[in-house]
């Protein structure tokens, strides 16, 4: 039932200066044993102060997929999950970092990055957050509305923001678990892009952003359509964009609501 698409394109000011895009994004759908589909889907924007940040979002975005496909694929529940096995997560993919920081000698600062998670089947959705950028669901009851999961976190000056790769990481995780009558169409962004999808003096979602992306992926064949993918990129990496923002953007949408065909006897 779902069909998704994600995009991660480098900034023009990382272009100018040869940097490697430091956003990193990964959408994966597992087909169950009881004939249900869990979608996860995550996004990690590495800050643009570390030197390997682009290592970190990897890594965190690469980590998550194999927990989460491990914990599915042994039997158990999205339901289950809890803040708990997040916050163990969270240690698990820091020891990694350490390791890669010792081998390069840098403190684990320079792979610092940001997290956007969600796991979601067909009864229960699962949200993580550490740090900007911003998750974005329908509304059950108006399918054309947006609402935002958790409002993009912000550090104690303008401009910064809170890292997987802190001490205090698990402190500062935001986590949500909801369950019965769910959304259906959802997108992940990094901080590159939210000037453009979030609505700030309202703080709210700024849905006719998203109504068009969502409108075309309904109408795709594929669960996964290349020239969509291609599409969503080229629109990250555009002048209208670009103009706005030179920062990395990175951008997950995913939809199982269904496009209504209308036969006419």
């Amino acid at each position: 039932m779902w069909k998704y698409a994600n995009a991660s394109v480098r900034g023009t000011s990382h272009e100018k200066s040869g940097i490697p895009c430091q956003d990193y994004s990964l959408c994966h759908l597992i087909q169950t044993s009881n004939d249900n589909e869990v979608l996860i889907a995550v996004l990690s924007d590495g800050a643009g102060s570390a030197k390997h940040s682009e290592i970190g979002s990897e890594l965190a975005c690469s980590l998550f997929v194999d927990e989460i496909t491990s914990y599915v694929s042994t039997g158990n529940y999205i339901h289950d999950l809890n803040r708990e096995f997040y916050e163990e997560w969270i240690i698990r993919f820091q020891n990694e970092i350490k390791v890669r920081a010792e081998a390069k000698e840098l403190s684990t600062r320079e792979f610092a990055c940001t997290y956007l998670s969600v796991v979601i089947d067909r009864s229960c959705a699962v949200f993580a957050q550490i740090g900007d950028g911003a998750i974005v669901t329908n509304s059950p009851e108006e399918e054309d509305e947006y609402n935002w999961q958790f409002w993009p976190q912000q550090g104690e000056y303008e401009n910064t923001t809170f890292f997987l790769t802190q001490t205090n990481a698990r402190e500062m995780l935001q986590f949500s678990l909801l369950s019965g009558r769910i959304c259906s169409e959802i997108a992940l962004f990094s901080d590159g892009i939210q000037r453009l999808a979030l609505h700030y003096q309202s703080q709210s979602a700024y849905s006719p952003f998203f109504r068009p992306f969502f409108s075309a992926l309904r109408d795709q064949q594929e669960t996964e359509s290349i020239n969509y993918i291609n599409s969503l990129g080229a629109f990250l990496d555009s002048d209208n964009v670009n103009s706005r923002t030179d920062d990395d953007k990175s951008l997950i949408l995913a939809t199982r609501r269904q496009t209504m065909n209308f036969e006419h006897y």
